[in-house]
């Protein structure tokens, strides 16, 4: 189950044997680590030390460094547990990796600053194991996402109990997302209304008891997730007692509660999750600081872009450069929303034209607010889409204060009403040029998914999950996947 989603896991009865054990994912990322780090050794060897150097104690000296560095990376990797993490998703491994670098760091700082004659060696040696963090971090999600998450041997079969929207919306993620390690085989609910139904694709195969009562229907599974802990009463104890299963996962909250940093005490036998409401004062301060200086430092560098950009959209179709938008800045604010203008000047009276006689537009729109195929855009601007270029002008809006480069989506305010009660939170923070939920499905995810993410992005907003986007954002722009 993803980190996404807080979660308490209660062992119960004996362990079901898997297709793959659970120890086979961590042997596989401790193994190609060992390979990965064998080759970055040979190469650093080869290029820069005991074959490039020709005194035998400065060769014998990088040795040791190499080694000490190369060591330090798996010793480290598994002090924090990052092996084990076959079933979790990247962004816990992305925080492990950074909590086990900055500890490698720690390490080595403090013989280096009190043993003067070996600084070299220690300057060396965490270099060495700051690269070999970096290059097995990006080798282990080759591995996760692309081997591991394609093996559906290795997905763990869950039984979800609850068929409820939050069930449903967990079933959608793990079919979608299969590098959570979870293959959700079907719904257990004790309404009878949705008995012998399918929800999410799946189907509905009774009320809880029925897992107890039918081996046949709970050795579908190996693991129970409990989604919408409220529809099940008060007695969760009692319900996941009734669960045949070793592993329950309790799902606290879909996106509106902290989960990045969620930690779970043991209260003297009784289990705890531990969620923060981050003082987002000093954060917001630094963000903003960041946001000036690299807005100013791309708009000088991508000048020359926008100019040329600027003149084949007037070559393209007939309107203004520019696409000015109102959008909502939190309370009872608005902006105007700079982008280069994709789409032809009379786009609106198209698109109600369009609603009004294509049922099946329709109804996408109101379930996306975007379309697949949309007669409004110009042929230049499905390319600007596409490499979301028609977004550069925003670095305006970020510089001047409206924007964020990383944050919430910038709602319209006719949009708010669908927004609900959720916009008290989303409301607290600039809106972003990119966001958790651009680099999580963005036109693949309905409208209410997209606030759901807006919304976990403000309770769970840090250094470390703004960068984890803006490396996702450089992927997505890189790969062409746009709006």
């Amino acid at each position: 189950m993803s980190k996404l989603d807080p979660e308490v896991v209660i062992d119960l009865t004996s362990a079901k044997k898997a297709t793959i054990p659970t120890i086979a994912p961590g042997l596989l990322l401790a193994l190609s680590d060992g390979l990965v780090l064998a080759l970055v050794g040979w190469t650093l060897n080869h290029f820069l030390g005991a074959d490039a150097l020709t005194e035998p104690m400065e060769a014998a000296a990088w040795q040791r460094s190499l080694v000490t560095g190369l060591m330090l990376v798996p010793l480290v990797k598994s002090v924090f547990g990052i092996y084990t993490l076959g079933r979790f998703d990247y962004m816990e491994r992305t925080r492990r990796t950074f909590q086990a670098a900055f500890l490698c760091c720690a390490v080595l700082a403090v013989p280096f600053i009190v043993m003067e004659g070996f600084r070299s060696f220690f300057v060396e040696a965490l270099s060495i194991a700051l690269l070999g963090f970096a290059v097995t971090y990006v080798a282990d999600l080759l591995l996760i996402q692309g081997l591991l998450s394609s093996a559906l041997d290795w997905r763990t079969p869950v039984m979800i109990v609850g068929a409820g929207p939050q069930g449903a919306a967990i079933a959608e993620k793990l079919q979608r997302l299969p590098w959570l390690g979870m293959r959700p085989v079907g719904f257990v609910d004790d309404d009878d209304s949705l008995w012998q139904t399918r929800v999410a694709g799946l189907p509905v195969m009774g009320p809880v008891e029925l897992l107890a009562k039918s081996p046949a229907v709970a050795g579908q599974a190996s693991a129970a997730i409990v989604a919408d802990m409220g529809r099940h009463g008060s007695d969760l104890t009692g319900l996941v007692r009734t669960l045949p299963f070793r592993q329950v996962y309790c799902v606290l909250g879909e996106g509106n509660v902290s989960a990045v940093d969620a930690t779970y005490h043991n209260l003297h036998g009784s289990l705890a999750l531990r969620v923060s409401v981050r003082p987002p004062t000093g954060y917001l301060r630094i963000r903003r600081a960041m946001d000036i200086v690299l807005s100013a430092i791309l708009l000088v560098l991508v000048a020359p872009l926008m100019l040329g950009l600027a003149v084949a959209i007037r070559l393209d179709s007939p309107g203004p450069v520019m696409f000015r938008q109102k959008r909502w800045a939190g309370g009872k604010q608005t902006f105007d929303l700079l982008k280069f203008r994709s789409m032809h000047v009379d786009a609106e009276e198209q698109l109600q034209h369009l609603l009004a006689n294509d049922p099946v537009a329709r109804e996408e729109y109101m379930t996306y607010h975007k379309l697949t195929v949309d007669p409004r855009i110009t042929p230049l601007g499905r390319f600007l889409r596409k490499t979301s270029l028609d977004e550069l002008p925003q670095l305006w809006n970020i510089l001047m204060g409206d924007m964020s480069l990383i944050g919430p989506r910038a709602y319209m305010p006719k949009e708010l009403p669908e927004v609900g009660d959720s916009a008290a939170v989303i409301g607290t923070v600039r809106p972003g040029l990119t966001g958790y939920w651009q680099v999580s499905g963005r036109h693949r995810t309905t409208f209410q998914e997209r606030v759901s993410m807006d919304v976990f992005y403000v309770r769970n907003c840090g250094l470390l999950f703004d960068f984890f986007i803006l490396c996702k954002t450089a992927v997505m722009v890189l790969k062409g996947d746009g709006s």
